[in-house]
């Protein structure tokens, strides 16, 4: 994914304090949805009823050099992550690449350090954050660890060996290789744009293509495919049959 044109950081769970917030229809847009920070009791309203200024500003952006920050206004993390790690997986992450690219705009409010009703005209003014509050628990545990979720910042096509449009297993002795692992050329099942692949939800850092939040999630709200009778997760194919699951693994 450009760095350029690369989607807003994805973010990641249902932040649902009712039934109303959970059901908010797939494809509906932001306004409204879970990312609609002004549609929840409590939390410190935009002045001016605006929902893109939680994340984002026409002017006086945040800039880091070269990094990817989307005229991005919302305090970002400086946490160090932990990330992923266990026998089974072939892929390696880098800690200090590992956030490059939309993953760390996800954490400003998914680490629950950060509240998550601020930018730059509530700063200080905040006071939701996702532990524990009104949003529900959507925050990582204890010690910024990312060791028990999806791992995140590695190179996908440098694990993944499978065939893409089949779903046949790869046939590489490759050291790394995966081949039950779909190469990014895959789409996603059940996602309403079938020419949209993993490759186009990479974030070119680095290191490479790497996996992201934003590789599984929409952050607005616009090309999902969540079930519209279940939760919305903001999922890029459905949950049902595991159709994300299924989108990389071949299972």
């Amino acid at each position: 994914m450009n760095k350029k044109i690369v989607l807003s950081a994805l973010s990641i769970v249902a932040l649902s304090t009712s039934m109303a917030f959970a059901l908010t229809a797939p494809r509906g847009g932001v306004a409204g949805s879970i990312h609609d920070m002004n549609q929840y009791p409590g939390a410190t309203k935009d002045s001016q009823g605006r929902v893109c200024a939680f994340c984002h500003t026409p002017h006086h952006a945040a800039t880091d050099g070269n990094d990817y920050l989307p005229l991005w206004s919302h305090v970002l993390p400086t946490t160090s992550y932990v990330p992923y790690n266990t026998a089974t997986i072939d892929a390696t992450i880098d800690p200090s690449t590992m956030m490059e690219g939309p993953s760390k705009l996800c954490m400003s409010c998914h680490d629950g350090a950060i509240a998550v009703d601020t930018h730059y005209s509530t700063t200080d003014n905040g006071s939701k954050h996702l532990s524990g509050d009104s949003f529900g628990n959507a925050a990582l545990a204890e010690n910024a660890s990312l060791s028990n979720d999806h791992p995140i910042g590695f190179v996908f096509d440098a694990v993944a060996a499978g065939n893409p449009d089949t779903g046949a297993p790869g046939t590489s002795t490759e050291k790394g290789k995966d081949n039950y692992i779909k190469t990014s050329g895959a789409k996603y099942d059940g996602n309403l744009d079938t020419t949209m692949t993993v490759a186009s939800r990479l974030y070119n850092g680095s290191q490479g293509a790497i996996m992201t939040c934003a590789t599984c999630h929409d952050v607005h709200n616009k090309k999902n495919a969540d079930d519209p009778t279940k939760t919305n997760y903001l999922l890029l194919a459905p949950n049902t049959d595991s159709k994300l699951c299924l989108s990389c693994h071949i299972k």
